[in-house]
């Protein structure tokens, strides 16, 4: 099982793929034939890392893991508590120090960089359980402003079309 996203961009007279290969990502064009729901005048890319988009994609909101239940199972296998005390302080410390989160962060400043230069940008994540040519269901549409995208790290609904305003 691997998540896959899309990117359309639309709006842009540039190489759209660009910012994404130069900050290390496959940029190819989409070939599930659910991407047709993104804008008509947006090219449609699939954003990758290693054959999938599982390195960088956080998910629908960044969660915190609960302290007391993570207590609970620390203590189950028995770490002394000031283990589970700096296990605990690291699961709420900011989040960018592991690889996911590396690729996150340039996900989004890619995605930024095309912003700034006008584009309209629209994302569309998907667990894929099967093939990646498989046509999937799409829950809904949303808007969600740039600033907040930007600000909560790459952080948006799976399959959902979800257009990026400035």
């Amino acid at each position: 099982m691997c998540v896959i996203v899309t990117v359309g961009v639309a709006g842009f007279r540039g190489d759209a793929a660009a910012p994404f290969r130069a900050a290390g990502f496959a940029a190819e064009p989409a070939l599930n034939p659910t991407s047709a729901a993104m804008p008509r005048d947006a090219k449609r890319l699939d954003i990758t890392a290693g054959g999938c988009s599982c390195s960088f994609y956080c998910g629908d909101t960044p969660e915190r893991p609960d302290p007391d239940i993570a207590r609970r199972r620390y203590e189950r296998k028995g770490w002394s508590r000031a283990k589970i005390d700096r296990a605990i302080e690291a699961s709420h410390s900011p989040r960018t120090s592991s690889r996911r989160n590396d690729l996150s962060g340039q996900f989004t400043a890619a995605i930024e960089t095309l912003a700034k230069q006008g584009a309209r940008v629209t994302l569309l994540a998907h667990m894929f359980s099967g093939s990646f040519d498989e046509p999937f269901d799409i829950a809904g549409t949303t808007e969600l402003p740039l600033e907040h995208y930007l600000k909560t790290e790459n952080y948006f609904p799976e399959d959902m079309l979800v257009t990026l305003v400035a």
